[in-house]
């Protein structure tokens, strides 16, 4: 799993004299900042795990990941050996951390961010004939491939609504490519292949090919879906959307209203679908006006009901919690529960809970979070774990400078018979220093 440049708790290092932060996980590339340069460390087949050169990307024996922000001189053979030039300092720094201890200015989020499409969205990432394209706002699509030396090449540009591509939308697509070309996922075959390998939640079923990966960015103005095949010759594609007009043709209809007359009219904004049904419900027994709430969005729901009890002067009983969750909440934390499924861990240490100065600390591993709640001396700190992004729990807490593990997940149906976390359990009761052998059952919400 790849880390978040902007959240990880690094190693403070110098790479060949640089100072420079260090991580045993891979850094989700799209989160490093513009101006600063990520590098791969590979170890060896006899040691995967000790680094022995730098290069920028690896796939085979990772051994961490350098982030500086100063370039690293790379030879012309793709890599450079370290030879005893990696220095760690001992210290732990985060990106904003390490900018304050330098004097650099913390870098602003970067410009363009890709994000993995979702499996409803597949349909964008092709060509859906002229009517179809015409109602997206589909401005045309990018060709482009590597070719056999891994370079960069671009192929052609096709248009699709050739009226949308005007002179901001082309300055646009030019600072977007050249962009990605520079310091993103395009600079060449070896830095795609990165990219995509690291995201695999992209990777798409594609109607030609099994290895394609699908990622999504967007601008004020404009989408761009891109879909890339990580393999030397073959085609690559970008269409571009105007946003507005894809966002009106793809959203979901979540109301309807009716009228006496026959007219029908259906919403996909809940703000305006809210204000209507507000406006006209007075009026219905002259109007015939009927409304339909479609969408299982409980605070859309609950709105609705709001809006008619306070029509007779009343205040709604039913909670938001009385709604229940989305269709999509309740499969996901389902999902959660089900052993044969895979799932996802996300460790991280509460410093200071609930206390003034409280900070979280994501970690890729359970011993990284556990080396860091040993490391703190703070009296209120939570040790926890995320499952599949949907339900949390503490797994160890410190109140008043006293330590326990907590039992709660034990009576969670998404943990009690989950294996990775019995096993994190045990590690938990050899690991955590100054442990009390029973304590309180707590558990923090899921959904």
């Amino acid at each position: 799993m790849s880390v978040n440049a902007r959240e990880e708790d690094f190693e403070y290092v110098e790479l060949f004299g640089i100072p420079a932060l260090f991580t045993n996980s891979r850094i989700d590339r799209a989160t490093v900042p513009e101006g600063w340069y990520a590098y791969d460390l590979r170890g060896s087949d006899y040691d995967p795990g000790e680094p022995v050169t730098v290069e920028p990307n690896v796939t085979v024996n990772h051994a961490g990941t350098i982030l500086t922000h100063e370039p690293v001189t790379i030879p012309k053979e793709g890599f450079r050996r370290l030879k005893g030039r990696l220095d760690f300092l001992g210290e732990s720094l985060t990106l904003e951390e390490f900018c304050d201890e330098r004097g650099l200015i913390y870098p602003e989020p970067n410009k363009y961010q890709m994000c993995a499409a979702s499996e409803d969205e597949g349909a964008l990432f092709f060509s859906q004939g002229a009517e179809k394209d015409a109602e997206l706002g589909c401005i045309g699509h990018f060709r482009f491939y590597f070719d056999q030396g891994g370079r960069f090449t671009v192929s052609s540009w096709d248009d699709h609504r050739p009226e949308l591509k005007t002179q901001a939308f082309k300055d646009e697509f030019d600072e977007l490519v050249n962009t990605l070309r520079e310091k993103g996922m395009l600079g060449d075959l070896s830095a795609a292949r990165s990219f995509c390998y690291e995201h695999e939640d992209a990777k798409m079923v594609d109607r030609y090919r099994p290895d394609t990966y699908a990622f999504k960015l967007e601008t004020d103005a404009h989408t761009y879906c891109m879909r890339v095949f990580p393999n030397g010759g073959d085609y690559s594609y970008i269409y571009a959307y105007d946003k507005a007009q894809l966002q009106q043709a793809t959203a979901p209809i979540i109301g309807k209203v009716s009228f006496a007359s026959g007219e029908t009219l259906a919403y996909t904004d809940p703000a305006i679908f809210l204000q209507v049904v507000k406006n006209e419900l007075p009026y219905k027994p002259t109007s015939g006006f009927q409304y339909e709430v479609l969408t299982d969005d409980p605070q859309v729901r609950k709105a609705v009901d709001d809006i008619l009890y306070d029509m007779f002067g009343e205040e709604n009983p039913r909670p938001l919690e009385d709604y229940g969750l989305t269709e999509k909440g309740r499969k996901a934390l389902l999902d959660a529960e089900n052993p044969d499924l895979p799932h996802t861990y996300d460790w991280f240490v509460m410093e200071n809970f609930c206390c003034k100065g409280e900070k979280r600390h994501g970690f890729s591993s359970l011993t990284g979070a556990i080396d860091h709640f040993n490391g703190l001396g703070c009296t209120e700190k939570r040790l926890c774990v995320t499952k599949d992004a949907v339900s949390t729990i503490y797994m160890a807490i410190t109140h008043d400078g006293e330590t326990q593990l907590d039992e709660g997940w034990r009576e969670n149906p998404r943990f009690a018979q989950d294996s990775v976390i019995q096993e994190a359990n045990v590690r938990l009761q050899l690991g955590i220093a100054g442990l009390e052998q029973s304590g309180p059952t707590m558990t923090l919400g899921g959904m």
